[in-house]
């Protein structure tokens, strides 16, 4: 094979997601605008708003994912257990993940709100403070891991493999980042999906990813949501949240220390097929099927941030 037979094969990936995507986008916003047309009244109930959003996605949308990012013939990864020191180890290191890309994520939106001159749009927070935290709590921790670890992780991971750990890793991460649409939710996206990647190609196991990607889920939309939707001017309420604060980073500090500590062991083995070096990039992502995903979601991304 050549870099132009290389380039074909993450294109089809990228024309796949794309469609993947507008599948989804279609389905949820053309249920949404039924049901609002039916039932008007429901306008300002975000709980059965979050209902009818997130069905259409996980009854239809992911499942025609999965159709198209469908795997033939692929190399199994081997599979590793993981011990329960690991497993803590990982979770720390998730978030200070989180934590450093929500950080970077905070500063690009200020840096668009003063650009606009008005705040961006915060989707994560709508849905987190907007209705029922138990609905919430479905789809953010018990929906959205499974799913989206079988098509960010195991489907896109298992396609590229062949290629390298890094490349698995990367491109997983990439996609799953884009998939947000949201500069607020972007760059934690990104990093995390590379880090669920990494655990994924070194144990082959999705039950570890799936696990991770549910406790930060928890934590975020959850435990967030909670502290979030207490009334700040009560004692109670503000020893929580220092609390719940002193928490959250002091997890996230011990993560990165761990990441700076555990660096040598982050280590990501070449695939069967190497790309030759100065021209990964234009094979992976300089191709018809990745730079349209990368520039229509990112398109959304921008119209969310300066239009909304």
């Amino acid at each position: 094979m050549n870099t132009e037979a290389y380039k074909k094969d993450f294109s089809s990936i990228g024309i796949r997601m794309l469609i993947s995507t507008a599948v989804i986008l279609l389905l949820q916003i053309g249920t949404q605008s039924v049901t609002l047309t039916l039932f008007p009244q429901w306008q300002d109930n975000f709980t059965l708003l979050l209902v009818v959003t997130m069905v259409p996605l996980y009854v239809l949308g992911f499942p025609f994912s999965f159709f198209m990012m469908r795997n033939k013939d692929v190399p199994s990864i081997e599979k590793h257990t993981m011990t329960a020191g690991q497993l803590v180890v990982a979770f720390l290191m998730c978030f200070g993940i989180m934590i450093a890309g929500n950080l970077i994520g905070l500063g690009v939106t200020k840096v668009i709100s003063l650009i606009k001159g008005a705040p961006v749009q915060n989707a994560l927070l709508n849905v987190v403070t907007g209705g029922s935290l138990w609905v919430t709590a479905i789809f953010t921790v018990l929906c959205a891991p499974v799913f989206e670890e079988i098509l960010f992780r195991k489907l896109i991971c298992d396609k590229v493999i062949k290629y390298g750990e890094g490349c698995a890793v990367v491109l997983s991460g990439l996609i799953f980042g884009l998939f947000h649409m949201n500069f607020n939710q972007f760059f934690y996206a990104f990093f995390l999906g590379c880090f669920f990647a990494f655990v994924y190609v070194k144990t082959g196991n999705l039950k570890y990813t799936i696990l991770l990607h549910m406790i930060i889920n928890f934590f975020g939309s959850v435990l967030g949501g909670i502290i979030l939707t207490l009334d700040q001017t009560k004692p109670y309420a503000i020893v929580i949240s220092v609390l719940y604060s002193l928490c959250v980073y002091g997890m996230a500090i011990a993560g990165i220390v761990l990441l700076v500590v555990k660096h040598h062991a982050l280590t990501l083995a070449p695939g069967e097929i190497v790309i030759e070096k100065g021209q990964r990039f234009r094979a992976t992502i300089l191709n018809t099927g990745m730079v349209l995903y990368c520039l229509v979601l990112l398109g959304i991304m921008l119209a969310q941030a300066f239009l909304f």
